[in-house]
């Protein structure tokens, strides 16, 4: 991966993406989503509505040579969480996950995809307490990511060697 530029010192999260090869139209779109707690203490974050929970939102903002794409996967609304919906960091530490973005959009044409995070972590907890907190205690970061461009291929133009 390459250095995620650092964002301003006082932010809890460290956030990168980038894609997986080859990219073929039509087929997975794999990208890995990685936060890294900054922070000298635990955090605690909110799932929700973050990779770390799967396709539930749309934390992402997909465009198909500067067409935005809209989001087809499931939508969720929620009562108060529970401290299973949250995520522990130890200082410093990184979670990486997968996703595939065809799983959220129609990925099925050959061209540059380009994908940005536009939201944010719901909830996260940097006091020391343990999660949950109701929803209007909630205290959201944004997040700031790399934006990331796919060059998705026709599958008979990806030449695979053995």
């Amino acid at each position: 991966m390459k250095p995620h530029p650092p964002a301003d010192a006082q932010h809890p999260l460290e956030c990168r993406m980038e894609g997986a090869h080859p990219q073929i139209a039509g087929g997975p779109t794999a990208i890995r989503f990685q936060l890294t707690n900054r922070m000298e203490q635990p955090l605690w974050l909110l799932r929700w509505n973050t990779p770390f929970e799967g396709w539930r939102g749309t934390i992402l903002a997909v465009s198909y040579q500067g067409q935005d794409l809209r989001y087809q996967g499931p939508m969720v609304k929620r009562g108060d969480p529970v401290a299973g919906d949250y995520l522990r960091l130890r200082a410093g530490e990184s979670q990486i996950i997968g996703l595939d973005l065809s799983q959220g959009y129609d990925m099925s044409k050959p061209g540059l995809y380009t994908v940005k995070v536009t939201g944010g972590v719901q909830d996260v907890i940097q006091d020391g307490t343990q999660p949950p907190r109701p929803r209007d205690r909630f205290q959201p970061v944004e997040l700031t990511c790399n934006e990331l461009t796919l060059d998705v291929k026709k599958g008979t133009e990806v030449k695979v060697n053995y």
